[in-house]
């Protein structure tokens, strides 16, 4: 008997094979879920830890004065970098609805969520088209940590985002997530000026809402475009837009940005903690470190390799320099991670 011809036997194989990839990439997401729905009951208790009198003392400044605002924290009329764009927004709600500030703020952190888990998806999309990855990257942000707690406004572990949920932080991170995913397609594809300017401009609301998380988001941005080796042809568009962001953090009335460079004060010491349980905090991102190391061998300009690269070695110059602030640049490293 003849035996049938490559193709037919090809078709049969692929008709009688039970789909696999549906349940699998459902299970991911199904544990999102479940994670939204902790984190949306962390929100209606809106738990009073860390910072979060400072924010809402200082919506209800903005709400009082939103030309001048006095000093959140002491009666006084001072410029402070508190009044970011972001508590701007907040101000302004808690002013023209009469909302309580605590409503406020679980309205902030439902925004916030919603920000950074859209934020996440667009920048995972561009670097794999798998169904699950977007889940699984969640998953690996808020779980892929340690097993000594670590509580830091910018940082995405699960515990440290229950708490700081409501913060500007995470508003910030939300944007950077989404500022690292349109510069990514910028690079690929021709964009027009006001792209990029836009980009200049997101760019600077990230640093103004949350400077560590900027210096975070700089990195990202620093990362991409070292990957990507853009033509000469848009190094103009590049100038223009951190120009423009530039001129954004010089102009912006409620605090001189570029005067925190100077103000370091008792910064190094607080953050010195940083440091301590480095093992503990941080050993399960090897596993992250160890899927970067294939990728490197892989793609020598990986962008969540150099992105890593440069988060390390920040982190790593801070605590050889005694300058232990730096260690706020952590997610930078265990992000791509």
């Amino acid at each position: 008997m003849r035996s049938a011809p490559p193709e037919a036997r090809l078709a049969r194989r692929t008709a009688v094979r039970p789909p696999v990839s549906a349940p699998r990439s459902a299970a991911p997401w199904a544990a999102v879920a479940l994670l939204a729905v902790l984190l949306l009951l962390v929100i209606v208790r809106l738990p009073w830890a860390g910072d979060l009198g400072m924010h809402a003392a200082t919506i209800e400044r903005l709400r009082h004065s939103l030309v001048r605002p006095r000093d959140p924290l002491v009666d006084a009329d001072a410029p402070s970098p508190y009044y970011s764009p972001w508590m701007l927004v907040l101000g302004c709600l808690a002013r023209a609805t009469g909302l309580s500030v605590f409503v406020v703020l679980r309205l902030a952190a439902l925004a916030g969520l919603v920000l950074l888990a859209t934020g996440v998806r667009r920048y995972v999309r561009t670097l794999s088209t798998h169904p699950a990855a977007p889940a699984l990257a969640v998953l690996s942000l808020v779980l892929l940590w340690g097993t000594v707690l670590i509580n830091w406004s910018g940082f995405l572990s699960l515990n440290s985002l229950a708490l700081t949920v409501s913060y500007p932080s995470v508003v910030a991170l939300g944007l950077a997530f989404h500022h690292w995913a349109w510069l990514t397609r910028s690079l690929r594809a021709p964009a027009g000026w006001d792209v990029w300017l836009g980009l200049g401009a997101l760019w600077a609301v990230i640093l103004l809402c949350h400077q560590f998380t900027g210096v975070v988001a700089t990195l990202g941005a620093l990362a991409a475009v070292l990957a990507a080796r853009p033509p000469r042809a848009q190094w103009p568009r590049l100038a223009a837009s951190a120009a423009l962001g530039l001129l954004v953090l010089w102009l912006w009335p409620y605090y001189d940005f570029f005067a925190l460079f100077t103000a370091g004060g008792d910064l190094e010491e607080v953050h010195r903690a940083l440091y301590d349980h480095f093992p503990g905090r941080y050993w399960l991102v090897l596993l992250g470190v160890a899927a970067l190391a294939a990728r490197w061998r892989r793609d020598r300009r990986d962008p969540l390799v150099l992105f890593f690269a440069l988060g390390a070695l920040v982190c790593a110059a801070g605590f050889a320099c005694g300058h232990y602030s730096w260690g706020r640049a952590l997610p930078a490293a265990l992000i791509p991670a």
